[in-house]
């Protein structure tokens, strides 16, 4: 492995986390055979227990930066644009990682030449069958539909730099991974799914996004849809989804074009 894929720097926001900080850093350190540089970034915790708990990491020497409250986009870009090495993790600090999930992550940045690797969540916790997330191979038509690709993923700095990094005006949490993937999806970068368990979500009252519902999840969408209208018709244009309806209907190409885009409009925002 050469040098560049063998160090990583993992971001870990932590907003009153303390309860479970502990185990989502020691899943980092137990990765063997790479360089892992740790930063918790605190998004103004205000309660003792977990100021406690980053003051005793901060002793032990992993950085710990602080800022005022402003939202988990903010605290992902913070640590980030501290981090030493090239290659980023977001870890959330609820969550756990799969200590396999670093090495074989990086190994398939450098195999298969691509930007981003992403794998698949273990869901524990509270009410985990409620769940309807599930990760796939990448298909960035899918992705214009809905996210199937967790925050917890492996990609180049440059990346991050590219795309201009996380929204930190989403309107609502949880959905900033993905505004930030649909910007990669949109300047091509290459997206490596790993088939398999990489890390451990936790489901709880107080997730991330535990807690939003539908009329959420299509506000969100509308946010996108205004923000990227004009790279989501393009995309449109060369998608299989146009090309799966198009053909059904060769005959009268303009028509048949108009015809299906007012449908995708309809299906992707509700437009009537």
């Amino acid at each position: 492995m050469l040098k560049k894929y063998n160090v990583i720097t993992v971001v870990i926001p932590c907003f009153n986390d303390g309860h479970y900080l502990s185990d989502a850093v020691e899943s980092v350190l137990q990765c063997s055979n790479v360089k892992i540089e740790v930063i918790i970034v605190n998004d103004g915790s205000n309660d003792s227990f977990t100021i406690s708990v980053l003051n005793k990491f901060h002793e032990e020497g992993i950085m710990v930066i602080n800022q005022p409250n402003q939202g988990l986009g903010s605290a992902r870009n913070t640590g980030i644009k501290k981090s030493t090495y090239d290659i980023i993790l977001p870890l959330d600090a609820d969550n756990r990682i799969i200590p396999s999930y670093i090495t074989k992550g990086l190994y398939f940045l450098k195999a298969q030449k691509c930007d981003i690797v992403y794998g698949s969540p273990e869901f524990f916790g509270e009410n985990i069958s409620s769940r309807k997330f599930q990760t796939r191979t990448f298909g960035g038509s899918d992705l214009l539909y809905g996210n199937y690709i967790d925050a917890c993923a492996i990609f180049k700095k440059s990346v991050w730099e590219k795309v201009g990094g996380y929204d930190e005006k989403m309107p609502y949490q949880g959905y900033e991974d993905w505004d930030f993937w649909l910007r990669c999806f949109f300047h091509d970068y290459r997206f490596q799914f790993i088939n398999e368990r990489s890390f451990y979500y936790r489901i709880s009252s107080h997730s991330m996004i535990g807690k939003s519902g539908a009329e959420v999840f299509e506000e969100t969408r509308n946010y996108l849809f205004l923000k990227y209208k004009n790279q989501i018709i393009k995309r449109f244009n060369q998608s299989y989804v146009y090309e799966s309806m198009y053909i059904n209907d060769h005959a009268k190409p303009l028509r048949s074009s108009l015809k299906y885009f007012a449908k995708f409009l309809k299906n992707w925002i509700g437009f009537r």
